[in-house]
Order: C-alpha cells, then sequence, then structure tokens
C-alpha cells in the first residue's frame, strides 16, 4: 500500500532553514561582539574627553557606562538567542515528525 503524501514541507527545505539560522546567529554574535570591542577602544583611546563628558555623580556613570556597553550586546545576543531557538525548534519538530511518520510505517506493517 503506497503512502499518502499529507504534508506540505520539504524535509530539506526546514533543515536549511534551520542551518542558515545557525549560521546568521553566530554571524550576529561576532558582529556584535566586534561592535562591543570598537566601544571599548574608541573609550580607551579618548579618555580624555570621555571621562570629561561623564556625569559628576557615581549612578550617572554608571548609567552612562550601561547604556554604551548594552546596546550591541544586548541586540547581538538577542538575535543569537531567538535564532538559535528557531533552529532548534525546527530540529525539534522534525524530530517529532520523523518518530509520528516510524510510528505510522509500523501501524502499517502489522
Amino acid at each position: 500500500m503506497e503512502k499518502e503524501n499529507t504534508t506540505f514541507h520539504s524535509e530539506d527545505a526546514v533543515f536549511r532553514i534551520a542551518m542558515w539560522a545557525n549560521i546568521v546567529s553566530w554571524m550576529a554574535l561576532v558582529l556584535s561582539l566586534l561592535m562591543f570591542g570598537n566601544t571599548i577602544y574608541s573609550i580607551t583611546s579618548n579618555w580624555a574627553m570621555v571621562s570629561q563628558s561623564l556625569p559628576p555623580e557615581f549612578f550617572g556613570k554608571i548609567a552612562a557606562f550601561a547604556g554604551v556597553f548594552s546596546e550591541p550586546l544586548l541586540g547581538g545576543v538577542f538575535v543569537f538567542l531567538v535564532l538559535r531557538g528557531l533552529s532548534q525548534a525546527l530540529y525539534l519538530m522534525m524530530d517529532f515528525y520523523m518518530d509520528d511518520e516510524d510510528f505510522d510505517d509500523e501501524v502499517e506493517a502489522e
């Protein structure tokens, strides 16, 4: 008995999407780390001007540095985690689909 194809997706396409999500996630993480390194280098090389422009109170200095450092790190880490989660979810759904397909094959064999 031939098995009907009732799915609307290609397994190869799902694997390619998951692979590219992994590649782009790592590229986003590396890019954000490079931007972070560039920010650190820029601050250290122009420390005299940066220290004069900082607010005089301690918490103002912390807030100024937190704003400068959080943008590249949080953006890159967020994109990295979302894309890695997407690829893992696709792989997990494919595992469920493959297990269900194997179960259908076993039922038909009986």
